[in-house]
């Protein structure tokens, strides 16, 4: 079992003295102490700080101690309650124990009892507590693979994932578009202590900033007209979670600032309202722009960078680990294809996708694999399956450095990429920003910035 230097409990009691006494006690032996005079001051407690053992008073005040010791539960499921009461009955201890209570003890409380009962009820939080961990580590040998490949700098990645998602702290995720940017944050949450909480991204490039700071924040009652209810924001709705800010460089800088004050306070205040409220959320942030060159352009706060970078993961392009492409594609196949019709692809179409650089990364052969079930009439997929113009794409491949020529930057292939594929569909930019994988509002976003460079995107004679 832990030290008792590691086991934290708290005591609930409104009477001063037997609070003073049992607190001492227990200290002297070694724990961890915490008090609350009241269930009220218990339940302030609990949602702060987590606990390995809660003794409370039966009857109090105002919340008694089977509150106290339901609220503990839900809050920290593997938490014990031993219970103690100056009324003790029969029935009122299989009453307590019924409902969860690892032992009822009478008043006035042997001191001696009550340490071998503190011993026994802490080592089963602790045994419940390591085969949550060992749970846990099985889940996460078997979430990740769920970031299909074995390239080293991706078994490198799932490894990270593992270890960085049992640690609370921020995270940077960077990637280009269609990398899995996302499918990581997920697995992230899945495996962390927060995995049985609310998983919540918001597509920063998505909102203008008035329906973000609204959508964030939450608002009062007759904040503004039509604001005839309060409305929990996202953040508190998320409350104990985890909140992806995806395209978190779009953010726009005063957005920045009200971000970065949540980071610093954990505390938001909704819109029209002046009153603080405390929120407990792990953020990770992702982007597939270069923000140190943003915080440079004067576009991205550097202190919002710091507090976003604590550990930051970077996923390969799918140009980078072709070795991979093979796994996904029977990936995508058994994904998509119809249900008692096994597909395979033919040694040829594999040497296909093998040649292509794939600026869309693995949600573009994702898009192609789909596109070619749907084509395809045969067990066998076939070169002529493939899009037509699958070999001409290598015009976007990231060109290797020369001392004669400057290689283009990750922007500018971008902004290729996505011109040619608005060129293909006809100007469609719904369909665009399916291949592309971004929703429509991003896309949008992106051209009006190339059209404020002067850079022709078309859309004029569309």
């Amino acid at each position: 079992m832990a030290d008792n230097n590691s086991i934290t409990v708290l005591l609930v009691d409104d009477e001063p003295i037997n609070l003073q006494n049992v607190g001492r006690f227990l200290e002297q032996k070694g724990f961890v102490v915490s008090t609350a005079a009241s269930g009220r001051e218990a339940l302030t407690l609990l949602t702060r700080t987590h606990f390995d053992l809660v003794i409370t008073d039966l009857k109090m005040g105002d919340i008694d101690g089977v509150e106290v010791m339901k609220a503990a539960k839900e809050i920290h499921p593997e938490v014990e309650v031993i219970i103690v009461t100056g009324y003790a009955t029969v029935n009122s201890a299989v009453e307590a124990m019924a409902r969860g209570a690892f032992y009822y003890l009478p008043k006035p409380i042997n001191l001696k009892e009550l340490h071998a009962l503190v011993l026994q009820a802490t080592e089963k939080t602790m045994l419940r507590r390591e085969i949550s961990r060992l749970k846990k580590r099985i889940k996460a040998q078997r979430n990740t693979t769920q970031f299909i490949g074995q390239n080293p700098e991706i078994l490198k990645l799932k490894d990270s994932i593992a270890h960085f998602a049992q640690l609370d702290c921020n995270i940077l995720i960077t990637g280009e578009t269609g990398t899995g940017k996302e499918l990581v944050a997920r697995t992230i949450h899945e495996l962390s202590p927060r995995g049985d909480k609310r998983f919540l991204p918001i597509n920063c490039g998505a909102m203008t900033e008035d329906l973000m700071v609204n959508e964030l924040f939450g608002h009062e009652k007759d904040a503004y007209t039509d604001a005839g209810s309060m409305r929990h924001g996202l953040l508190e709705s998320a409350n104990g979670g985890v909140v992806l800010f995806d395209e978190i460089g779009e953010m726009p800088v005063t957005m920045q600032v009200k971000l970065l004050r949540v980071l610093q306070e954990k505390k938001i205040i909704r819109v029209g309202g002046t009153r603080e409220i405390p929120i407990d959320v792990r953020i990770l942030a992702a982007t597939n722009r270069n923000l140190e060159e943003d915080i440079r352009k004067g576009t991205f706060r550097q202190d919002l960078y710091y507090r976003l970078n604590v550990v930051h993961l970077h996923i390969p392009p799918l140009r980078e680990r072709k070795d991979d492409i093979p796994l996904l594609t029977n990936y995508f196949l058994a994904k998509y294809a119809p249900a008692g019709t096994p597909r395979s692809m033919s040694r040829d179409a594999i040497a296909r996708l093998l040649e292509y650089d794939y600026p869309g990364n693995a949600r573009e052969l994702e898009n192609i694999i789909e596109r070619s079930l749907a084509l395809c009439d045969t067990t066998e997929i076939q070169p002529h399956h493939l899009p037509p113009d699958l070999g001409q794409s290598r015009r976007f491949t990231v060109p290797e450095a020369r001392t004669d020529t400057p290689s283009k930057s990750l922007e500018e292939n971008e902004r290729e990429y996505i011109l040619s594929v608005l060129q293909s569909v006809g100007g469609n930019k719904t369909k665009a920003a399916k291949i592309i994988g971004i929703d429509r509002v991003s896309l949008w976003r992106k051209l009006k910035r190339y059209e404020q460079k002067g850079i022709d995107t078309g859309s004029s004679k569309r």
